[in-house]
This record gives C-alpha cells, structure tokens and sequence, in this order.
C-alpha cells in the first residue's frame, strides 16, 4: 500500500511540475483531433462536390471516378500531415518518413504503381467507357467502373471481376460496343434421304426466314451455304447480322425455333440437329 501511495504521489508531482508542458500538448492533440475530423469530414464534402461538377458538365464516369479517387486521396494524405504538424512534428520530418515509406512500397508494390500508371492511360486515351460490353482474355462483362489499380466487370451472370489495370492493357481488348452490327451463325443438318433433290428450297426457306426475322438487321446480307454432304445429311451453315449483342443468345434461340418448325412444315423430321455456335 506505501508502495502504492509513493508511486501515486510521485505521478501527481510530476504532473504539476509538467502541467504548463501538458496542457500545451493537449491543446495541439485537441487542434490535431479537430484538423483530422473537419479536415476529413471537408474532404468528404470537396469530393462528392467535385463529383457533381463533373457530372453536370458530362464529364465520362470513368475519368470522374477515377480523378475524384485521385483528388480524395490526395487531400486526405494533406490532412493527415496537417494533423501531425500541428502537434509539433516538422513538416520536412513528415514528408521525409513518406519520402522513405514511399520508397519501400514502391519497391515493394511495383505492379501496385503499374496498375495506376495504367489506369491514367485507360482514361487518358479512352479505351472503353463505364456500360461497355468488352472482352479482355478470359474475361467478357459490362465494365462498371475504373478504379485507381483495377477495373471493374459485370459479368452475364451478375459476377463482379476484378481485373488489374496492367493486365488489360497487355491484353487484346474486344469493345463489342464499338459496333452496332454482330454476324452470327445458326448451323443444321437436313436428312439427305429427305430433301436431296430439293436444296435450293431449303436453301430459299432459310433465306426468307431469316431475312424477315424482326431481330435480323434490316437490308443486311443473309448468306447460306452447304459446308458438306455427308452419307445421311446436307450440312448448311446460315450466316446473319444483328445489332443486339447483349441478347444474341436469345434472339439465336429463337431464331432456330422458327427455322426448325418453317423447315418441317416443308419436310416433317428432315432437320437432324440445328445450333448455333
């Protein structure tokens, strides 16, 4: 218990030899406690701000985000170094130790700082824009977003991929929105015991429903060719355009249905197998 007193005695006396250099540190710790909340909370408020002007101005959402991240970052790392100086830590002590950190995670994250160096270029020459439909190796989805090291996908299935902003521009980038016309194919095959002597009708069965077809591009060219005569059928491959690459799937479901049915109104049973590729 004296033990005890002493060491709480002592604590008070050092406290009220050092109260002039206590309460100025306080008050430089309370300074530094409310630099960071309003600094922070002004940042916050800076870039929504930033985000609006660019958006009211049509600014691409890809640049807006990418330059708003940027633009954040940057003045929160002010903040902080506001907060530190004003507890008595020197500024050139400060960006010195960043300076020193900076080194080390650069070392350490190259392919961290490739991905942002990457990122500028894609919105700098404007690859590809948020909404999208591109297909970068592996990978085929709606681009949502241009983060400061990744990109964004949305794939069909409502998978979200992260892909790194380095690997997209070592990839060869497929922009199926770049395009308004997409050739697809349907590919049969017509019993050869059924139709032998008649190809140049089936021929004409398939041209007309495919050209009538409301999904088909208007005007545009519809090709039919036999690819081969095998020993039990007449192997035809149909070639056409559409402008709907998001529901291609369906539409060439659809479009084999009505083909299917139109041909065996011709010929009952005459298609052996019909699918698209």
């Amino acid at each position: 218990m004296n033990k005890f007193t002493s060491v709480l005695d002592f604590i008070k006396l050092w406290i009220f030899q050092n109260r002039v250099f206590i309460l100025y540190q306080c008050e430089h710790f309370v300074l530094a406690g409310m630099i960071l909340f309003f600094g922070l909370w002004g940042v916050k408020i800076v870039t929504k701000t930033t985000r609006n002007v660019f958006t009211i101005r049509n600014i691409d959402p890809i640049t807006t985000g990418f330059l708003t991240n940027i633009f954040k970052y940057s003045l929160t790392i002010f903040v902080i170094v506001s907060a530190l100086s004003s507890i008595g830590l020197k500024t050139s002590s400060i960006f010195a130790a960043f300076g020193t950190i900076g080194l080390v995670i650069g070392l350490a994250w190259q392919s961290a700082l490739s991905n942002l160096a990457s990122g500028l270029l894609i919105i700098t020459f404007r690859i590809f824009k948020v909404g999208d439909y591109i297909n970068i190796g592996n990978v085929t989805g709606k681009i949502t977003n241009v983060e400061i090291f990744c990109t964004l996908f949305k794939t069909f299935d409502g998978t979200i991929i992260s892909v790194p902003n380095g690997k997209i521009l070592t990839e060869n980038i497929i922009n199926f929105s770049k395009s308004n016309e997409y050739r697809n194919k349907i590919t049969l095959g017509i019993a050869r015991n059924l139709i032998q002597k008649d190809i140049n009708i089936i021929k004409k069965i398939l041209l007309d429903t495919v050209s009538v077809n409301d999904k088909i591009i208007k005007n545009s060219i519809v090709n039919i060719i036999v690819d081969e005569i095998t020993n039990n059928s007449i192997n035809f491959t149909v070639f056409f355009w559409i402008n709907d690459f998001i529901n291609k799937k369906e539409i060439c479901s659809d479009l084999i249905n009505i083909l299917k049915n139109n041909l065996e109104l011709y010929e009952k049973s005459c298609v052996l197998w019909i699918n698209n590729d």
